[in-house]
């Protein structure tokens, strides 16, 4: 079976999309779980996360970033329309949150557009910036 790779996209506060639009409005994140799932991460929650996330070591980082991009492809690539939406939420967000920390992002202020890809084949996830 051929499995495409996942995407977790953080669209700029220039997007069309309404619903993006509404997310930046309210100061959360809005993030794009492959091409059609929108989920909105609440700043607060976020910045509890992302405070748990500098606690971890660069080892541990990996471990739990990559268990969240194999969980969030199981999911997506068995049967997406079954799915609980919670936990695609909650692995997207930590599949994003953690690269973004373990690819060197220091701050949640310093979050900029970008895609988070996981290569389910390779085990490996991928920071993508947008220009």
């Amino acid at each position: 079976m051929s499995v495409t790779p996942l995407t977790v996209t953080l669209p700029g506060r220039d997007s069309p999309d309404a619903d993006v639009a509404g997310i930046h409005a309210r100061g959360n994140l809005p993030l794009i779980v492959g091409e059609k799932l929108i989920a909105e991460v609440d700043w607060l929650d976020l910045l509890e996360s992302w405070q748990t996330a500098t606690e971890l070591s660069a080892e541990e980082l990996t471990k739990m970033s990559r268990a969240a991009g194999k969980r969030l492809a199981r999911i997506v690539n068995e049967n997406l329309s079954s799915a609980n939406l919670t936990e695609i939420v909650t692995d997207a967000a930590v599949l994003f949150l953690l690269t973004l920390r373990s690819k060197g992002v220091r701050t949640p202020g310093d979050i900029q557009p970008c895609t988070v890809l996981w290569d389910d084949e390779a085990a490996q996830e991928y920071l993508l910036l947008h220009a």
